[in-house]
């Protein structure tokens, strides 16, 4: 049989056995979960998309290279390298911190207020700064919120598994990516009405951005209960605590003296009551062994054991080298894209607006049906597909520079980056649960982001290289990215994604038998 023969009927079976799982019924998505608790879910998904957006991808990198501030792609991308490699670092001990827990709701929540309230300080020019020194601390709070923001997709992620089975996890994190990229319609729009119509300063996108995120976040800290004794009310008090000081801050002229007025009383006394209602809650203890610093030990301990029980799940140390090389590719992409087609094709702020809009659009689609996809083919045959799109992308972004293509053609590529980019976290995280141990999900998922954060150090610090090191212009970068992402998918494809049956010191919920003897009896 010839090679054309035996790939047609490869092809063949293929669509044959895609058609016979999609008759078959799919398990319901509220399995484990009220749709109520999912939506609220995914609609942390909805503001983090925003902070994505408009702080890592749009608004903030204009403002960086906007003349009256002077910066330069590298200076952003340093501050961006900086804060992944932060993440690079911690990653482990904190995804090994959260397996010593009982919930990573807490966790989440405390990420999530640092990142919002750095986010508000981006863009903020104290009497006396120039605009370089301006530039310098807006730099530094990216640093800290991008850290905060991505050490809280750690324990996001790792959240998948409480509302999900492995038969529709699929098609929730499907929702959840869909819903996300609502985020990025509702930012994008925000931002255009702030900016266009209302004649506001760049900076203002950043403190909107900070007030979408936290309130878009909070339904999921009330409704997500990790167990039966799950109370939001330490979150709330805390939450109380911080606007009740910024209400302080805000109302008293601290410069002449410390005259302290009645309604700062108020305020301490409301933080009092806070500080109470916190330490009085009844909660589940966060911790299993009710103490941080055995928890803290502990991890130290898993640490150690990480890498050595690499090997003994098959397919998960090669899926982390992979996803070093394409979420490299990806998340540099989307970091870099508004200044690429600010600076290559002269676009406005407004037409970036409308540019994004596009893609985002073909992301909220998108998102839902690869999610349902995942559930059909499996992670690895969406994700193979998913990588085609991206290869497509890349390569009309550097041709219509290069050889010289039509300038409408780049309007293609938010649509085709929108689509690439719903399909790669929809099938990136069930990936990685299908290839992980329940008992060490948070624990993996530390390496997950890891390897992922590791590949976008690389990312900007090759983008400011490539630019303004050696002078090779921005569609060069962009060919280095379709180079690391072609080295991801040849990695991939020793990787399947069958169901593992995982052993029983391997499950979630497994407590090893004590030994005879230990509760009173003889030996």
């Amino acid at each position: 049989m010839s090679r054309t023969k035996k790939f047609i009927t490869k092809a063949n079976n293929s669509i044959t056995d895609f058609r016979e799982k999609a008759k078959k019924p799919r398990e319901p998505i509220t399995t484990k979960s009220s749709l109520f608790s999912i939506i609220s879910w995914a609609f942390y998904d909805l503001g983090n998309t925003i902070f994505s957006i408009l702080i890592v991808s749009f608004y903030f990198t204009l403002w960086v290279l906007n003349d009256d501030i002077g910066g330069t792609d590298s200076d952003y991308a340093y501050a961006n390298a900086i804060s992944m490699a932060l993440v690079f670092l911690t990653a482990p001990i904190i995804g090994a911190l959260s397996d010593q827990a009982n919930r990573r709701m807490p966790f989440l929540f405390y990420t999530t207020l640092l990142c919002v309230g750095f986010t508000a300080l981006l863009g903020y020019k104290k009497e006396g700064w120039d605009n370089s020194t301006t530039l310098y601390y807006s730099l530094l709070f990216f640093i800290i919120a991008n850290y905060f923001y991505q050490a809280g997709l750690i324990f996001y992620d790792s959240t998948l598994a409480t509302i999900s089975t492995p038969g529709n996890r699929g098609r929730i994190g499907g929702i959840g990516v869909g819903i996300g990229y609502i985020g990025s319609l509702v930012g994008v729009v925000a931002g255009y009405y702030l900016i266009e119509t209302l004649g506001f300063p760049l900076q203002a996108i950043f403190q909107a951005t900070a007030m979408l995120f936290l309130i878009f976040a909070i339904p999921c800290f009330i409704f997500v209960k990790e167990t039966p004794k799950d109370s939001f009310w330490p979150g709330l008090m805390v939450i109380m605590i911080l606007l009740a000081l910024l209400n302080v801050y805000l109302i008293e002229d601290f410069s002449s003296g410390f005259n302290i007025s009645t309604i700062s009383i108020l305020m301490f006394t409301v933080c009092i009551f806070c500080l109470y209602g916190y330490f009085s809650t009844p909660t589940t203890p966060l911790f299993k062994e009710g103490s941080i610093s055995t928890a803290v030990s502990g991890t130290f301990g898993q640490l150690r054991e990480t890498l050595s029980m690499l090997d003994d799940f098959p397919g998960l140390g090669r899926f982390l080298l992979g996803r070093v090389f394409y979420t490299d590719a990806a998340n540099t992409a989307t970091a870099f894209a508004a200044i690429y087609v600010s600076e290559e094709f002269g676009m406005t702020t407004a037409d970036i607006t409308k540019y994004m809009f596009l893609g985002i659009i073909s992301s909220i689609v998108s998102g839902f049906l690869w999610g349902y996809l995942v559930d059909i083919v499996g992670p690895k045959i969406t994700l193979n597909m998913v990588l085609w799109v991206w290869f497509a992308t890349f390569g009309l972004l550097i041709s219509t520079v290069w050889l010289g293509l039509p300038g409408w053609m780049i309007w293609l590529a938010p649509f085709l980056a929108g689509i690439a980019l719903g399909g790669t976290w929809c099938a990136d995280r069930p990936y990685m649960l299908v290839l992980t141990p329940p008992r060490y999900i948070g624990q993996f998922y530390g390496l997950y982001s890891m390897v992922g954060r590791f590949a976008t150090i690389i990312g900007p610090l090759s983008w400011g290289l490539i630019v303004d090191g050696l002078n090779l212009g921005r569609p060069a970068a962009m060919a280095f990215l379709f180079i690391v992402m072609a080295i991801g998918y040849v990695i991939l494809q020793g990787v399947d994604d069958k169901p593992r049956e995982w052993a029983p010191e391997h499950l979630a919920d497994y407590e090893p038998e004590p030994p005879r003897g230990s509760i009173g009896r003889s030996r």
